[in-house]
């Protein structure tokens, strides 16, 4: 193991000595010291001079070296490098090849600079946050604070058009003839217009906080002022806003293809955009759009949009809008979005949401909501919503409202409401189904256990029947249908019975004194023990003549089916087994009969 570390490090040795030697070969010339002292001799005789003394040659250029140009120079024991840099000012490159050493023009620099100063034509002072731009090159940069900018170029393209623009200023536009016109000196006039509020807020996606969060206020700046440039182009690739093939202009470029590694900031998407992260638009995208955390496009939506936590359109969309979070459009909506927790339209609604929280229409809706708690429609909807929760109908609904809890709507309801505890409209025109129904107005149907219509049917019974003499019944609902809620009581010591029931009606008006109700009660009694209680389903009318504004006289016939499996009596308790008239058995425990009913009753709803 010594014997092979040993010979390893030996030729390590080797390898580092011959290197050495080469490198200190490669520079003998350039490292070899000279002594000269011309006065206004020509380069061409000085260069000669030099290498004379050392017995090599320059080989160089004669259009790249001014051999006529005369010079004075006096360098005691000095390089050749060193006085060839005195020499030539320095701007040469220098070979070594064999007894030649070769003089050389530098490499271009790949990237060219453009500085200058912008000043206001009125006042004479600078111009902070001004944009410089090229168009053909795609190339930007934004004045600092005194009015200063540094434009760098990636081709040496000349003559050059530079553009200067700046809100509140009109564009100027100055040609750049040479690399050799710099520290430019640029003057631009102010400009009084009227900018769309809308359009400042919007154009550079800064009516999103993301967005402002995430472009930086220079980029956004730049953008404003540029406001009026776009182009298009076959791609872009960004890793951020700004880092990108289009540099700092990516915000003014509209491409086919848009690759952004973790976020990008362009015009717009007419193919197909996808990013890490974020995407961020400030005009159109058509076709697809997919981002691992956001977009945030300022203009129209056509497609499909898709992202990991939020989608937000600032314009309109039509077609697709998908995340895992949430999603808002701004303006009209013809399609469906579809997300995790909520979506939001502000504008018209065309199409359906569908979302795990709750659905938020602004504006008119044509389609439907559908969402695990809650739908909000704040204008009229045309269509459907289904929710685990509640729905909102802030104006008027055609169409139904489906929820596990309740519904509402401030104006009309046009079709059904169904839900699992409450239903309330203003104006019904359709159907409620509900435990509890409410309704101001009502030319439809309430269904369920308490039917209230502020300026519908209310009122309360006191009547005689064969079976009872003493029954109270609460009527509400509209003359359509209304619910009724009746207790009754025997009278004497012998004669003990209580009943309690429910049932529904319907009313028919003859003129404004005379009407007929229609009913079926379900109704059962109490005979002296909670066991076996006895059921009687009563179909019965009663002609209503009023005597007053509110008060009325009713009585009619009735069809009764009386059903008993009790067979023991508490003393003073009735057996009712003899009530009404035409009495007839169905079977052991089911007798029928034909009975009667009189009474007063007080009508203090609307409908009298």
């Amino acid at each position: 193991m010594n014997w092979t570390f040993t010979r390893l490090g030996a030729i390590n040795l080797v390898a580092i000595i011959l290197s050495l030697s080469i490198s200190c070969r490669a520079q003998k010339l350039l490292n070899s010291t000279v002594s000269i002292q011309v006065k206004q001799k020509p380069v061409s005789e000085v260069l000669k001079i030099v290498s004379e003394q050392k017995n090599f040659y320059f080989s160089y250029n004669s259009n790249i070296v001014p051999g006529d140009s005369l010079v004075t120079l006096n360098m005691q024991n000095k390089t050749v490098r060193q006085v060839l840099d005195v020499l030539l000012t320095g701007i040469y490159q220098y070979k070594e090849t064999g007894d030649y050493i070769i003089i050389q023009r530098p490499p271009k620099e790949k990237n060219y600079h453009l500085t200058g100063r912008i000043f206001d034509n009125e006042t004479g002072k600078e111009v902070d946050y001004a944009s410089v731009y090229s168009k053909q090159l795609l190339a930007s940069a934004l004045s600092d604070d005194h009015g200063s900018f540094r434009l760098r170029l990636r081709d040496r393209n000349f003559p050059l058009s530079l553009t200067i623009s700046k809100v509140g200023y009109a564009d100027t536009t100055i040609v750049v003839n040479s690399e050799l016109e710099n520290d430019l000196t640029i003057t631009i006039y102010p400009k009084a217009i009227d900018l769309d509020p809308v359009f400042v807020r919007y154009s550079e996606g800064g009516g999103s906080w993301l967005a402002r969060m995430f472009v930086s206020s220079k980029l956004r700046l730049q953008s404003r002022n540029i406001s009026r440039f776009f182009v298009s182009l076959p791609y872009q690739a960004s890793f951020t806003p700004g880092l990108s093939t289009h540099g700092k202009m990516s915000s003014q470029v509209s491409n086919k293809v848009s690759l952004n590694i973790l976020g990008g900031y362009t015009a717009g998407v007419n193919g197909v955009e996808l990013a890490g992260w974020f995407n961020i638009s400030k005009k159109d995208v058509r076709y697809v759009q997919i981002a691992g955390i956001f977009n945030i496009v300022s203009g129209h939506v056509h497609g499909v949009q898709m992202a990991g936590f939020h989608n937000h359109v600032l314009d309109s969309l039509k077609g697709v809008q998908v995340s895992g979070l949430s999603n808002q459009i701004n303006k009209s909506l013809s399609g469906v979005q579809i997300s995790g927790w909520l979506s939001r339209v502000s504008g018209e609604m065309h199409g359906a949401q569908i979302s795990g929280v709750g659905n938020i229409a602004r504006s008119e809706a044509n389609g439907g909501q559908i969402s695990g708690m809650f739908n909000l429609a704040k204008e009229n909807i045309r269509g459907l919503q289904i929710s685990g929760g509640i729905n909102f109908g802030k104006k008027s609904v055609s169409g139904a409202q489906i929820s596990g809890l309740g519904n509402s709507v401030k104006a009309e309801m046009y079709g059904l409401q169904l839900a699992g505890l409450y239903n309330y409209t203003k104006n019904l025109r359709g159907v409620q189904v509900g435990v509890i129904n409410l309704a101001d107005t009502s030319s439809g149907y309430s269904i369920g256990l308490i039917n209230i219509i502020k300026k519908g049917k209310g009122a309360f019974a006191i009547y005689a029947n064969e079976v009872l003499p003493l029954n109270l019944a609460w009527k509400s609902g509209n003359r359509k249908l209304y619910n009724i809620f009746t207790v009754g009581t025997g009278l004497g010591a012998g004669n003990k019975a209580f009943t309690f029931g429910f049932g529904v009606g319907k009313e028919f008006v003859f003129n404004k004194s005379l009407s007929l109700n229609t009913e079926i009660i379900n109704q059962n009694f109490y005979l002296g023990q909670w066991k076996d209680l006895p059921v009687m389903y009563r179909f019965q009318t009663g002609l209503n003549i009023k005597i007053s504004k509110r008060i009325s006289v009713f009585a009619g016939p009735s069809f009764n089916i009386f059903n008993s499996q009790q067979t023991e009596f508490r003393k003073g308790y009735q057996t009712l087994a003899n009530e009404g008239s035409y009495r007839f058995k169905i079977n052991n425990s089911t007798h029928g009969w034909v009975g009667w009913q009189v009474g007063l009753l007080w009508n203090y709803g609307a409908e009298r």
